[in-house]
């Protein structure tokens, strides 16, 4: 049998609590503060999510924090926080330690909105709960994972539908979501959710629009009306929900005048 051969680790780090005083951001290699992320961090400061800072070791007794500026920030903004979890390590000067978080950063894979979903779904999330409870009285089925093929009513959007609720409340959600579901679209997309909500709450559209109607125009033509639509949205410069609602619109109109 070939013996695995593996690079070799190197020397072990440091684990410690360091005073946030001592820390420093080296703006050679670090991205600049997103006060935004700072401030949510700072409101839902908790030891049980902070992690461990990286840093390296530098003159004077003090450290540069390669990893965690952010978490960083939020600690010494923090009026009951002095110190925090590090693991430190020899990194040699800036040139290696900005090699050290261009190699962090390239490994790391952020939670997509799907995985977020799901995750706060097991912690109760009251959001998160409140999506089931919409997708479910919809028949609308949130997937796990993105998958190749789709059934009827499936869809991996959660983005789209947590904006739904959060800007329609529940009741209208799954009044539009019941729309999509019927016309049997497979896989319900991000596009999609907000044609509809565009043709069933704007002034424009939403007294001339039949949701049963809207369904049955859809049903077999979801994709041929998404290019159609990405055509218009190209051509007129428009988001390509925008312009799926104004596809919509016209083909249910056609629907109504044919019956």
């Amino acid at each position: 049998m070939t013996e695995t051969l593996h690079r070799d680790p190197g020397p072990l780090p440091d684990l410690d609590w360091i005073d946030v005083s001592l820390i420093d951001v080296d703006p050679t290699y670090q991205r600049g503060i997103d006060e935004n992320r700072v401030q949510k961090i700072l409101d839902w400061f908790s030891w049980r999510s902070f992690g461990a800072l990286t840093l390296s070791k530098i003159e004077g007794g003090r450290y540069h924090a390669i990893d965690g500026q952010h978490r960083l920030e939020a600690a010494k903004r923090h009026p009951s926080v002095t110190l925090v979890p590090c693991t430190i390590i020899e990194a040699g000067g800036t040139v290696a330690e900005a090699e050290t978080f261009v190699t962090v950063n390239a490994n790391r894979k952020n939670v997509s909105p799907l995985e977020m979903y799901w995750a706060e779904l097991a912690a109760d999330d009251p959001e998160a709960l409140t999506i089931a409870q919409v997708t479910n009285r919809a028949g609308v089925t949130i997937m796990r994972h993105p998958g190749a093929q789709y059934e009827p009513g499936q869809t991996v959007a959660v983005s789209a539908i947590r904006s739904l609720v959060d800007k329609r409340g529940a009741m209208r959600a799954r009044q539009i979501l019941e729309v999509l579901a019927k016309a049997e679209l497979a896989p319900i997309k991000g596009e999609h959710v907000r044609a509809a909500e565009i043709l069933m709450t704007d002034d424009e559209f939403r007294h001339s629009v039949e949701p049963d109607a809207l369904s049955e125009a859809l049903s077999g033509n979801g994709e041929e009306f998404s290019i159609e639509a990405k055509a218009f949205a190209k051509t007129h410069r428009m988001p390509v929900g925008r312009a799926l609602a104004s596809v919509w619109f016209r083909k249910t109109r056609k629907k109504r005048k044919a019956a």
